[in-house]
């Protein structure tokens, strides 16, 4: 996913420096500006999406306790069944 992200970022910087270089004036100041705005928002959601995945993985860590502890419940609960 990383992988991506960055082959992402670089071939949207080569597509937006080919096509400055391609009208032969070359990037001005705006575009250099709108250039770095751009990587500073793939930055921010590079952090967002590993944020998240944290956040994920440590919802999963508690469904995986929960279903635990429900199997731990059903083995009781089947347990005090039999007894009768």
């Amino acid at each position: 996913m990383a992988k991506f992200k960055k082959m992402f970022l670089m071939l949207l910087t080569v597509a937006f420096l080919a096509g400055m270089v391609g009208c032969g004036g070359g990037p001005d100041e705006e575009q250099l500006k709108q250039l770095a705005d751009l990587k500073a928002e793939v930055e921010k959601l590079q952090s967002d999406v590993s944020k998240l995945e944290s956040e994920k993985a440590d919802l999963q860590k508690q469904i995986a306790k929960q279903d635990e502890s429900i199997k731990n419940f059903q083995k009781l609960t089947d347990a005090v069944k039999n007894c009768k």
